[in-house]
């Protein structure tokens, strides 16, 4: 069994795209108009070649663009180098749903669910535990553990895990080229944070679940169905 040439088109043209945006972010000289209209027509052509219901898309946008002010201009967990919330961080969000999505729906992945899913289990605890003792990621360890839990307890592992793998790399590409920056230490909680925290997935995860919850009792087409029902 073989991945359709059109899901592996979309996952390398997406990790081709979003490496292309942050190093034209990273100094600032591209206008944030340009990237973020960018960022939305790239989702868009594959939202519409895409079995994912586009509200589903719209919804992760909208609730992660909330969580983007309160985490970022709130909470001040992390900030942007060039702008208080880059405009490719909102259509951006509706991508990596969509690529973990389209990810949980593919046949040939999904008959290796569980060794996938073990796989990100361990993988994930291996690097909160390198964080942990390498940078005092208490933060981060705390996150993964949490992480961990909301993986190993979910009905959908694959599109947890699938999530958890995109979001680590663009955290290690982001944080990386300076795009942005978490704070060492957590305001308010003062626990030691590294950059990025090691169990950062698990914001995506909520979000995939959040919007997932949402699809179950909104009229979202085939998005409601019983394979991508989470947690």
């Amino acid at each position: 069994m073989t991945l359709p040439r059109r899901f592996l088109v979309f996952v390398l043209a997406s990790a081709a795209f979003m490496t292309l945006v942050l190093f034209a972010d990273r100094d600032g000289l591209v206008p944030q108009l340009v990237l973020g209209g960018a960022t939305a027509l790239f989702l868009f052509y594959f939202t519409r070649r895409s079995s994912v219901d586009p509200r589903q898309i719209l919804c992760a946008i909208a609730v992660a663009s909330a969580g983007e002010v309160v985490l970022s201009l709130g909470w001040r967990l992390y900030s942007y180098k060039h702008f208080l919330i880059p405009l490719y961080v909102p259509p951006g969000h509706g991508l990596f749903y969509l690529l973990a999505a389209e990810t949980s729906r593919q046949q040939a992945i999904r008959v290796h669910e569980q060794t996938i899913a073990r796989l990100t289990l361990a993988g994930g605890t291996l690097i909160a535990i390198i964080s942990l003792v390498g940078a005092r990621d208490a933060w981060g360890f705390l996150w993964w553990l949490g992480a961990l839990a909301l993986v190993y307890f979910s009905r959908n592992r694959l599109l947890l895990s699938a999530c958890f793998i995109y979001t680590i790399l663009l955290e290690w590409l982001g944080t990386a080229l300076g795009n942005w920056q978490w704070a060492a230490v957590v305001p308010y909680v003062g626990l030691r944070s590294a950059n990025p925290p090691a169990g950062v997935g698990i914001l995506y995860i909520l979000l995939d679940l959040i919007v997932v919850g949402l699809s179950s009792r909104v009229d979202f087409g085939h998005a409601a169905k019983p394979r991508l029902a989470g947690g």
